[in-house]
């Protein structure tokens, strides 16, 4: 009896201490920075998130409305969505802004800050607008075959938080697969509108990601939200990877144009996300008189397929500078 309990014993052990490990995470920046000039005087693009496509890797990010030339299309000349390729992910050139278009194939304009995914071998998309004629500031979803003309699979958005701790806004989406659920992460506001906040949805992997299909997470209150100092009243743009059984979370921690910077939570279940020691902080901005020492901010994460690990972000050289993208190659030791 006492050998079965030992053996018992070393058995739980065992299970406690060879759990996926969280790994210390380094970046390494690359000689990238990349600005779309199609719309303004100077280069302007945000909101990066990156896909590959056969030999070649396509950029989705936010431009902002024209300001040196006049709008070939007059029904538009918002915010919407640039895409740029690249063979290197160095050097990148712009091919156009998004072509979006509505279940009947209508042209919407308006997509910004864009989570561009390849799942089970299809392109998806989840977005939010802002265009006046549209119900702004929610998650909508899009599909495409060829990365450059998306299809809304819903006319209206397909997530709205009610939620007793936030307002009815969803932006900043992100996806990723946990077991048989798709895990999707959107940045809201509490009810007096100050405080940017995380939450939580899911719903079933491999489902038409409708309005009728997402269970929201958050119940309670925002998963994260801006407890330390260098976070100021704002986090948002969480990015997700999963690597060795550990799921990594980048996250923008304080507003645009308050020299927003990069933080790290890490989880090993996919829902309950710790910062690392000690407030979370992994990137800063830069030193004075670099590109990015107004802000380094709004992450995107992207792998490879050899399993390299890469973090893409938006940075200006000053509060009212221009908004542009570079990378890190992402180490875990």
């Amino acid at each position: 009896m006492n050998k079965i309990i030992i053996l018992a014993a070393a058995v739980a052990l065992c299970l406690s201490s060879c759990g996926p490990k969280i790994q210390k995470v380094t970046l390494e920046p690359m000689p990238m920075l990349y600005g779309d000039s199609s719309r303004t005087v100077l280069p302007f693009s945000k909101d990066p998130t990156v896909i590959r496509k056969g030999n070649e890797y396509m950029m989705y990010y936010s431009i902002k409305s024209y300001e040196k030339t006049v709008s070939p299309e007059p029904a538009h000349n918002g915010w919407d969505t640039g895409i740029a390729r690249s063979t290197d992910l160095v050097n990148w050139t712009r091919v156009c802004d998004l072509d979006l278009r509505d279940s009947k194939g209508n042209k919407i304009y308006g997509a910004v800050a864009p989570c561009v995914k390849v799942i089970d071998g299809q392109i998806h998309m989840f977005y939010q607008r802002m265009w006046e004629k549209a119900n702004n500031n929610n998650i909508w979803h899009a599909t495409s075959e060829d990365g450059i003309t998306f299809t809304n699979t819903c006319d209206t958005p397909v997530f709205v938080p009610e939620t007793s701790w936030s307002i009815n806004r969803s932006i900043d989406a992100e996806v990723y697969r946990v077991k048989d659920k798709m895990i999707l992460m959107f940045a809201t506001r509490d009810e007096t509108k100050t405080y940017q906040l995380l939450g939580m949805a899911e719903a079933p992997y491999g489902s038409d990601y409708g309005p009728d299909k997402w269970t929201l997470l958050s119940t309670k209150g925002p998963f994260l939200k801006p407890d330390m100092d260098w976070e100021m009243s704002c986090i948002e743009a969480p990015t997700v990877i999963k690597h060795k059984g550990v799921w990594y979370m980048f996250y923008a921690g304080a507003y645009n144009h308050e020299k927003q910077q990069i933080g790290l939570a890490t989880s090993t279940d996919g829902i309950n996300f710790t910062r690392i020691a000690p407030d979370g902080l992994l990137f800063t901005h830069g030193e004075e008189g670099t590109w990015n020492h107004g802000e380094s901010g709004h992450p995107g994460v992207f792998q490879d397929e050899d399993g390299q690990v890469y973090l893409f972000f938006q940075g200006k050289d000053s509060p009212d500078g221009n908004y542009m993208l570079s990378v890190c190659k992402v180490h875990f030791e």
